[in-house]
């Protein structure tokens, strides 16, 4: 209130009191009239006024009054928070609670410049901040909770792991178990998701190796540039392998096709483009130049509109099924699909939804290479690579802290991200966690390959500078 507004107010409810005090009520209440044209802009001010209209009203035994005040005492509120008032209104019964008058001419100096709507525009302005204030809040709130972001992470593993060296954001694995070898595919991975320089590596080593051993680098020299994505293995009848990549260069994203030689180096057989090929994450082969893709969201990593697809939780992720002769969208509406594998009998194709923190299971036709949605699979883990094993169990690495990954540890190593390693079991139906951690000694986890016959695990990281390889008693997981 300014000064000028509240000394006049004090003075109209002084001389007011002084009148009620002598049981001069209709002093008292013109006094009051030009109070409430004073003070009607402020509730505390707009509420004593009529407070003390009720009182002489109450003296005076006027049933209307009475009721009156009390119904202008609750429309105080409404008016306080819309701002609206009726200028120049005396506040009695005598005239329409809603209906404007002319100011008295010695008080309209006090009141010089005040405009309603201007009150107005300003309250409805302060009210709709904060009321986005306070959705925002609430959003921040929920999203924080489903990103994991509240979950207390114990680190927790029946078993030893070490840290192998030599490599450089090692995202995906695959396993040749024929030939007891591992394939890893990263790189500068916090480079990728910006554009920037540097060029994706391919490691090959033993599954069984230990720290000491040194994982052979056969990255080709072939495209140009190369930022790889997710990677598969694929074993044709004469037994001819093959390494498909994802891969997002400028010019077009596109699967690369490479031969594995009898040497174990890697020859480019060719490039699979199309213009649905858009933000490739993960595939899974199921031919030499056939895969089917999982395209991960609409926006381009590291924009505005990838977090606001996540945070929203916009179904913009789709699987691909492309070739040589052409491609088409084979399934839609998931949000942030990721890691892709098949059943050991190819019928079953599990998709891991990062951001909706679940697996969908479609059944799968190996002739018609089409897909049937069967079921989701809640894991509450934001869900990366997918590995199946020949019993059918699936092998799932999660992020439990979303949020921690994407603001902290994409973008630097001083800011690990917890790790988890889920097991589904088809047969049962049952989902139970295999290796948990706080991200101290494993940041990112990205893909888990099991070997449980070697009682071995291998973790890759997304952005991390090793391979995590971990023994484990064979009946710790046999009993999942």
């Amino acid at each position: 209130m300014k000064p000028s507004v509240k000394q006049a107010f004090a003075a109209e409810t002084d001389m007011a009191l002084d009148a009620y005090r002598d049981n001069d009520y209709d002093e008292a209440f013109r006094h009051l009239e030009r109070a409430h044209i004073l003070g009607q802009r402020y509730f505390v001010a707009h509420m004593s006024t009529h407070w003390l209209m009720l009182k002489v009203a109450l003296k005076r035994s006027d049933a209307k009054e009475i009721r009156g005040q009390i119904m202008r005492m609750i429309a105080v509120i409404p008016g306080y928070i819309f701002g609206w008032v009726p200028k120049g209104n005396t506040g009695g019964t005598n005239v329409s609670a809603l209906k404007p008058m002319p100011i008295p001419e010695e008080l309209e100096s006090t009141l010089q410049g005040y405009n309603v709507w201007k009150d107005v525009l300003t309250r409805t302005l302060v009210w709709c901040l904060l009321g986005l204030a306070v959705w925002l809040g609430l959003f921040v709130s929920e999203v924080r909770i489903l990103a994991g972001e509240t979950r207390t992470i114990v680190s927790s593993f029946q078993g030893a792991c070490e840290q192998m060296a030599g490599f450089n954001g090692a995202e995906d694995i695959v396993y040749d178990r024929e030939h007891g070898l591992v394939y890893a595919v990263g790189g500068d991975r916090r480079s990728f998701r910006s554009r920037g320089p540097g060029r994706a590596e391919i490691w090959v080593l033993p599954f069984d190796s230990d720290s000491s051993i040194t994982a052979t680098d056969i990255s080709p020299s072939s495209p140009k540039v190369f930022r790889s994505f997710g990677m598969d293995l694929h074993i044709d009848k004469l037994g001819v392998r093959r390494l498909l990549v994802a891969n997002r260069p400028d010019d077009g994203h596109s699967v690369e096709v490479f031969q594995i030689e009898s040497s174990g180096n890697l020859i480019h057989e060719r490039t699979l483009r199309h213009p649905l090929l858009k933000n490739p994450n993960d595939l899974v082969a199921i031919g030499p130049s056939k895969a089917l893709v999982t395209l991960d969201k609409e926006a381009d990593s590291g924009t505005l509109g990838e977090i606001l697809e996540g945070a929203l939780q916009r179904k913009t992720g789709k699987v691909l099924l492309i070739d040589n002769m052409g491609a088409e969208i084979v399934a839609e509406r998931l949000q942030m699909a990721n890691g892709i594998a098949l059943s050991p009998s190819g019928r079953e194709l599990y998709v891991g939804e990062t951001i909706a923190q679940r697996l969908s299971v479609f059944a799968f036709d190996p002739i018609k290479h089409s897909l049937v949605f069967d079921k989701h699979i809640q894991l509450n883990t934001g869900v990366d690579n997918i590995t199946v094993n020949p019993d059918g169990r699936v092998f799932i690495a999660g992020h439990p802290k979303l949020l921690t990954l994407a603001t902290g540890y994409q973008k630097s190593e001083s800011s690990p991200s917890p790790s988890e390693v889920l097991v589904y079991d088809p047969r049962s139906n049952v989902v139970k966690r295999l290796y948990v951690n706080d991200g101290l000694e494993h940041s990112g986890g990205s893909v888990a390959v099991v070997d449980e016959g070697l009682g071995r695990m291998l973790l890759g990281s997304a952005f991390g500078p090793h391979i995590l390889s971990c023994k484990f008693d064979r009946s710790d997981v046999n009993s999942l």
